[in-house]
């Protein structure tokens, strides 16, 4: 809701001498039909101190002298009774005024606890989005966390890859060599078995040549 434009004392004084001086009287509506809108009881207060001003500025007027002061007296008070319509006519006036000024302080107190309703939504809002936040960078931080590991993981396997790559790569080496060393270790098993038959013909031959040896020394002493 907007706010009401300001009104001063000078217009409010300037319609209520043009009212007067038209022979009517200026009531707060009248005034605040003639101003275009603002807050009544803003009105009500310039319009109030228009009326205390305009009163002692007729006291100072009606300043006569003490005989006619007196006979002013008498004739007033004969006309109390005629100015009684008025008055209660005045008095109609100020409790309208008071009712306008109550329904417009009930508007205003209900435009106030819709905005105060208004600031509480807004604030649960508020604390609801703030919250909403923390949850969110929470949550990205986590996330970060996670893919922190996640690319550590990564290079990890990417330099177990390269380790099982280079031992592949190695692989047709490694056979290569174990097929010379099975080969070398055919032959050594070759030439051991060569070995141990040549051996054994030798321990024979030698065996042999003992036993003739022998028989030749036998027969050598049988002949003596």
């Amino acid at each position: 809701m907007g706010r009401d434009a300001t009104v001063t004392y000078e217009q409010v004084a300037d319609i209520a001498d043009s009212i007067q001086a038209a022979g009517s009287k200026p009531t707060l509506r009248a005034v605040r039909e003639q101003v275009g809108g603002g807050s009544m009881g803003t009105i009500n207060k310039l319009l109030q101190e228009w009326r205390g001003s305009h009163e002692r500025r007729a006291a100072v007027d009606v300043a006569l002298p003490p005989a006619l002061q007196r006979v002013l007296l008498d004739f007033m008070g004969t006309e109390v009774a005629a100015a009684r319509a008025p008055l209660e006519a005045e008095l109609a006036d100020q409790q309208q005024t008071a009712a306008d000024l109550a329904a417009e302080n009930e508007r205003q107190a209900q435009t106030i606890n819709d905005l105060s309703a208004q600031i509480e939504a807004l604030t649960a809002d508020r604390a609801g989005i703030e919250g909403r936040a923390a949850q969110l960078t929470a949550d990205l931080a986590t996330v970060r966390d996670e893919i922190t590991r996640e690319r550590q993981a990564a290079e990890t396997a990417r330099v177990e890859l390269a380790k099982a790559q280079l031992r592949l790569e190695g692989l047709p080496r490694l056979e290569a060599e174990i097929a010379a060393l099975r080969s070398e270790r055919d032959q050594e098993r070759q030439g051991r078995v060569q070995a141990e038959q040549e051996a054994a013909v030798l321990t024979a031959r030698v065996t042999d040549l003992r036993e003739r040896l022998d028989e030749s020394k036998a027969t050598t002493r049988t002949k003596k």
